[in-house]
């Protein structure tokens, strides 16, 4: 999976860089939680992303985990999460904007208990929704949705700030 977000990466690049002068590049800082069914993890995100036109763009992203969980006397932590994502947005007003995005992500966790320590790699295809509030031409904030589809699916909550560095 690591190969295919780096490849998926390259190809959006080298898509997008003829398209330099319609681009709006933007990036994000924020929280994210991992929802499985007994594990809550958090993790700080961020996220480069490009507008290649009013509707249509493209994100990566990565994480590091902040919130650990205990499970039965296992101490289970986030220590990365990487994504691609295509997206597709809607502005409702000149402020808000509803997006919807579509990709691969790679995540890796660790369980410890008693001095043990075991971690584990999965890699899944995700969906999400969520929405743009914009306080000004660069500032706003961000808040989504995403589903992860491993064989234990998880819920993905997120909140961050967002900064735009130019348009179209």
């Amino acid at each position: 999976m690591k190969l295919a977000l780096a490849a998926a990466s390259a190809a959006i690049l080298t898509v997008a860089a003829p398209a330099a002068a319609e681009t709006e590049f933007y990036g994000t800082a924020g929280y994210t939680n991992f929802g499985f069914d007994d594990i809550d993890l958090g993790g700080a995100q961020l996220r480069a992303g490009m507008n290649f036109n009013s509707l249509f763009g493209a994100e990566v992203e990565g994480a590091f985990g902040i919130n650990d969980d205990d499970v039965g006397g296992i101490d289970v932590e986030l220590d990365r999460q990487l994504g691609v994502f295509g997206t597709i947005r809607q502005p409702v007003s000149p402020n808000i904007e509803v997006f919807g995005r579509a990709g691969g992500v790679d995540v890796e966790a660790e369980g410890s208990a008693g001095g043990i320590s075991a971690s584990a790699s999965d890699d899944a295809g995700a969906l999400g929704l969520g929405a743009n509030l914009f306080f000004n031409e660069r500032h706003g904030v961000r808040a989504g949705y995403n589903y992860y589809d491993f064989d234990e699916s998880a819920d993905v909550l997120e909140i961050a700030y967002v900064f735009r560095f130019g348009g179209y």
